[in-house]
């Protein structure tokens, strides 16, 4: 099966579960709120930003290890997959106990922390100990689940996991609206946790049933996986670095202004963070297949595909942009009420942290394949322009401090070092390369705005009165950005005129396999 089929049936398997997941949480929300309050959901989305900085699965160490896959996988070399993950098991286990460490010596601050928190102390830290358990229950018995994204089963994954998010939010939802019962609803974290990694484990022994679960790392091993350990060592500090620019906005919020704050940033946080993950959904196959790539070194191959990558990228993240800046505002208001609005410059911000996201991911994801985690130095340095600009920032500016501060960081780091490091390292390829593809895409997104500007402008997204009608509008007037920015890319980008040709040549396959073309 080419690399493409397996993209696609990942991607729109994650798509459609992602979907339900979407759908779901969106009502939750609304539930949550309601009957919690806003300033425990504010607390909650807190104490989550703590655990991203515990969380393991954050720390690259998964990526990392999908790195070192890519060629036993491609070479079909079942003893070396073995040796790696458990290698991988070897290293959470360890560090698991140390983050459980941390935690709880953590918690004997939790009254100075959360000292501005209406909700009581006892459930505050119920609370983190069902969230931090619930990682850890994945740590310890799922990090297996590794080898599926590598060998590009990533759906297996997909189906299983978010059936069980989903099955979780309906039945705490329930639990609020019969009972009133908190902590039934947080123990519901725990439990589903459970069920998730149990049902993955038996469906991987399924799949892999030459996997040893039980694979015995000796020092012999731990000596050939120098180099990996190297490579999470690196890795894990770019997902640190990561977490400060990213993970510390609701922190500071906390801290500086107040819970309730939180809870206003955590529905457009919600709502963006579900799009750029609906996003990458359609493309959740495509880490495997260009690692693949990378173990192959056809440097052809991988010019052509890079610039695939970026095409469609621009095209969906202008679109969704346009429809973000058009219909957000109306989307919050039929959502939670007008109550819940922030500022038109807030939701800027939010836009452009979005468009960041989404036209990073095809230098994130080579540079990922190559393995190019030596450039430890740049993740501080954005960690420390985040925290200063937000800093001195959020007293005067208050949320748009914070967000000004992640978007300058990533604009230095993300946007402007890693296409170079990725270049001269990676591809070897002069930098100048990059930044004329970069700059045509996004001057041709930036004019295909300015032609649509005046006709989108015209049409009233705020006060619809239902979700049916406000859809009908919104989709109106993305479709006419969508056609000319479309018809700009297909005769003017040759990136999305091989990417347009690719999938026009795999549905002819499917309609008529006689006259099929090889993908690869």
């Amino acid at each position: 099966m080419s690399r493409l089929v397996h993209t696609i049936k990942n991607a729109w398997i994650a798509l459609t579960f992602h979907v339900l997941y979407v759908l779901t949480q969106f009502i939750s929300r609304n539930i949550f709120l309601e009957y919690l309050g806003d300033d425990f959901v504010g607390t909650t989305g807190t104490i989550k930003s703590i655990l991203q900085f515990l969380n393991l699965a954050e720390l690259g160490i998964g990526a990392a290890v999908g790195f070192a896959l890519y060629n036993p996988i491609f070479n079909n070399d079942r003893n070396k997959i073995n040796e790696i993950i458990g290698y991988l098991g070897y290293l959470y286990k360890r560090i698991g106990l140390i983050v459980l460490l941390v935690a709880i010596i953590l918690t004997f601050f939790f009254p100075v922390i959360f000292a501005n928190s209406a909700v009581e102390d006892g459930l505050i830290l119920y609370l983190f100990i069902a969230l931090l358990a619930s990682n850890l229950i994945s740590y310890f018995f799922a990090y297996f689940l590794f080898l599926l994204e590598a060998d590009q089963k990533n759906y297996v994954n997909n189906i299983i996991g978010q059936t069980s998010f989903i099955l979780k939010l309906l039945v705490q939802c329930i639990v609020l609206y019969f009972w009133q019962n908190i902590v039934l609803w947080i123990s519901l974290e725990i439990i589903f946790s459970v069920i998730y990694v149990v049902v993955l484990r038996n469906r991987i022994q399924k799949i892999y049933p030459w996997l040893n679960f039980k694979f015995k790392t000796t020092k012999e091993i731990r000596r050939n996986n120098g180099l990996l350990l190297q490579k999470i060592k690196q890795l894990s500090i770019h997902k640190i670095g990561n977490f400060v620019s990213n993970g510390t906005d609701n922190i500071l919020i906390f801290s500086f202004i107040n819970p309730e704050s939180v809870a206003f940033v955590g529905n457009y946080q919600l709502v963006m963070n579900n799009l750029n993950t609906l996003l990458n959904k359609l493309f959740v196959g495509t880490n495997a297949s260009v690692g693949n790539l990378v173990a192959e070194n056809n440097l052809k191959t991988m010019d052509k595909v890079f610039w695939e990558m970026m095409a469609l990228r621009f095209f969906f993240a202008g679109i969704t942009s346009i429809g973000l800046w058009l219909g957000f505002d109306g989307f919050i208001i039929l959502w939670l009420g007008e109550n819940y609005l922030l500022s038109k410059p807030i939701l800027l911000c939010f836009i452009g942290i979005f468009f960041i996201l989404q036209v990073r991911q095809p230098v994130d994801c080579f540079k990922q394949a190559y393995g190019l985690y030596g450039d430890t130095w740049a993740p501080l340095v954005q960690s420390a322009v985040n925290l200063a600009i937000s800093l001195l920032c959020i007293i005067q500016y208050g949320i748009i401090g914070v967000l000004f501060g992640t978007i300058i960081s990533q604009l230095i780091i993300v946007m402007i070092w890693r296409p170079y490091y990725l270049f001269k390292y990676g591809f070897k390829w002069p930098v100048q390369k990059y930044v004329k593809g970069f700059a045509f895409h996004l001057l041709l997104l930036g004019f295909t705005g300015l032609i649509c500007f005046i006709p989108l402008n015209l049409i009233d997204m705020e006060f619809e009165s239902n979700f049916v009608t406000y859809f009908f509008k919104l989709l109106s007037s993305c479709l006419i950005f969508t056609t000319i920015y479309f018809l700009a890319l297909r005769f003017l980008s040759k990136g999305f005129e091989d990417v347009v040709k690719r999938f026009m040549n795999f549905f002819m396959n499917k309609i008529n396999p006689k006259n099929k073309i090889d993908q690869e």
